[in-house]
């Protein structure tokens, strides 16, 4: 038997999945994989055009601007290409998430499986994305090696300061006048420090 809050937690996905208007935007399928719908944005050449639009739209939806951990929704998403081509789209965001508050009033998110695309089915996911609530860079936890599963991670805030973690070279980057500059080299994989 399903747990109660999984239960409500799978609902609750299901609601806020249809709430933007027509077909749902995200969903969990019956083996647990999280799909999102894309393209929200894209193409874009590179992930420094396509990070603070990214930004800007995830912004401006429901719970995005509470400014603070314990009151603001996590979203996460993701940012691939389609076959044969090297441009970078992004999907919508979901808001699924753990039914409970991380310690200190941490939110978080589950990062999405894949992803559908009408246009052109079998995209590759590069990067998975989420926003933090409140002003605050990757936490340890979003730097940890068994939470990796696709080349780079891309975080930003509610003030859009952009992050990136190249998880293959352990560094972490902020976008700074257009373009990634390194500021942190991640050498605890467990503990992601």
């Amino acid at each position: 038997m399903m747990p109660r809050y999984l239960a409500m937690l799978l609902a609750a996905g299901s609601i806020l999945g249809c709430a933007t208007g027509g077909q749902p935007k995200f969903w969990r399928d019956p083996d647990g994989n999280i799909t999102v719908v894309g393209p929200m944005l894209g193409p874009a050449d590179n992930l420094e055009t396509l990070a603070p639009q990214l930004c800007e739209n995830v912004r401006n939806m429901p719970g995005a601007q509470a400014g603070h951990q314990r009151g603001g929704q996590e979203y996460c998403g993701a940012i691939y290409q389609r076959p044969g081509d090297t441009r970078f789209f992004a999907s919508y965001p979901s808001s699924l998430g753990p039914p409970l508050e991380l310690p200190g009033g941490r939110k978080a998110c589950f990062v999405p499986n894949k992803v559908s695309d009408s246009e052109v089915p079998g995209g590759q996911i590069y990067a998975d994305y989420h926003r933090h609530p409140s002003a605050s860079r990757f936490s340890p936890e979003d730097l940890q090696a068994h939470r990796q599963r696709f080349y780079f991670r891309v975080m930003f805030n509610r003030i859009c300061e952009v992050y990136l973690y190249d998880f293959q070279d352990r560094t972490v980057f902020q976008l700074q006048d257009g373009k990634f500059a390194p500021i942190k080299q991640v050498t605890d994989d467990i503990r992601g420090q």
